[in-house]
């Protein structure tokens, strides 16, 4: 094996360590606020939602892959190697087919502002039935410094809730301390503004991996040829 084979495969390992660290990292952070380990979530907010799981399945999805790549690297396994670049691949192109879709929508600005508020006001509607729909509004509420679909006016004789409030007294949301932007106007903003600097990591990001499949194909590519060689000789 040459001198730039063997750099390339002790990269290829380096960087998959990296990666199998963060991945395992995110899984037992998910799992610590999963259940609930008090002495690390005394200071948050207990519900979460479904962000505790996210965070495991995009850990283990992150760990499975890096650790192809490490053990196709150290056990010089074209197998491991393969797979490895088939996942990152085919992570680049799910990737890359929800970009477009995501600039098509962002792109028609009536109707991407339409899908959104709809989606805000479904939110809202379900936020005194559903828990669930409840603590999206309150993190959308207190993220955004928003209050309601278009204004705390929405919740007519309802009392407000203390994400409505820039600051609250004895739990009380006083009207002088109210956010009077709506959600649906706020979210719509945020979004386009963040969007072009969302598709520039998103396109960083795919970059990355397409250099890491080039490097896993290359580094089994010569490891195939390394073996007929020796068996052939």
């Amino acid at each position: 094996m040459g001198c730039a084979t063997g750099m390339v495969k002790y990269l290829v390992f380096l960087a998959n360590l990296i990666f199998a660290l963060a991945g395992l990292a995110l899984v037992i952070v998910g799992i610590v606020f999963k259940l609930n380990v008090k002495e690390v979530t005394g200071v948050l907010p207990s519900d979460l939602g479904i962000a505790p799981i996210l965070s495991i399945i995009i850990g283990i999805i992150v760990f499975i892959t890096a650790f192809l790549g490490c053990c196709g690297a150290v056990k010089e396994s074209t197998c491991m190697l393969t797979s490895y670049a088939v996942i990152l691949l085919t992570i680049f192109i799910v990737q890359v087919a929800i970009a477009v879709y995501l600039f098509i929508q962002v792109k028609d600005t009536r109707e991407f502002r339409n899908t959104i508020t709809n989606n805000v006001q479904k939110t809202f509607d379900s936020r005194f039935k559903n828990p669930e729909a409840n603590e999206t509004m309150h993190v959308l509420e207190n993220f955004l410094t928003c209050c309601g679909v278009y204004g705390p006016d929405d919740y007519n004789n309802f009392p407000l809730p203390l994400s409505c409030c820039k600051r609250h007294i004895n739990n009380e949301c006083l009207k002088t301390e109210v956010n009077h932007d709506g959600c649906a106007h706020k979210l719509t903003n945020e979004l386009q503004d963040k969007a072009q600097l969302v598709g520039g990591v998103a396109i960083g990001i795919a970059a990355v991996e397409v250099i890491g499949a080039v490097f896993a194909l290359c580094l089994a590519s010569s490891i195939r040829n390394t073996y007929r060689r020796h068996t052939y000789a």
